[in-house]
């Protein structure tokens, strides 16, 4: 048998032990969990058995539950073990609601391949409303001329040029035009 020794972590006995006249619900509620050795005492009248004082911590390491057991209800574990066993199970839970929501998806969906349910009308995007920047013009018809027109030479262009270039706009817009 293992010697045990204050602040030794140990793991509790899975199954309760119930020859020992002790053994209460309490005591069943802590089988199987990792704790530590908080105190340590000889039985008055059997020198050989000891009990011991465990407490079971929670994930955040307040103390949860504490119970005087006898060294052959424990054995010796670690710190490590009890993590490991935390994490273990917060990964299993996660996983099992993962496996749920998996489920679901897929049951759903076959449903709807089978036509047990509807099937979902798609939802449309919104359309972004067009800023006058980004807006196309639409290219505008055409006015095709069907009359006859006169074709002008270059000379005569530059002549009409010539006379708007030495009119005198300003005196017409303020009335002191000959």
């Amino acid at each position: 048998m293992a010697i045990f020794k204050e602040r030794d972590w140990v793991q509790i006995t899975p199954h309760p032990d119930e020859r020992w006249e002790y053994w209460t619900q309490e005591h069943t509620s802590m089988a199987g969990m990792i704790g530590e050795i908080v105190e340590m005492e000889d039985a008055p009248d059997d020198p050989n058995l000891k009990f011991l004082r465990i407490v079971v911590y929670d994930d955040e390491d307040n103390p949860l539950k504490q119970e005087w057991f006898l060294e052959k209800h424990v054995i010796l574990s670690t710190r490590y073990n009890k993590v490991l066993e935390d994490e273990l199970h917060k990964a299993c839970d996660e996983l099992q609601k993962w496996e749920a929501q998996k489920k679901n998806m897929v049951n759903d969906s076959l449903k709807k391949a089978f036509g047990i349910i509807p099937l979902e009308t798609p939802k449309k995007k919104k359309k972004k409303k067009d800023s006058t920047a980004s807006l196309q013009v639409a290219t505008p018809i055409e006015e095709v001329w069907d009359d006859t027109t006169d074709e002008i030479d270059q000379a005569t262009i530059d002549e009409v040029l010539e006379i708007l270039d030495e009119f005198e706009y300003d005196d017409i817009v303020n009335g002191t035009a000959d």
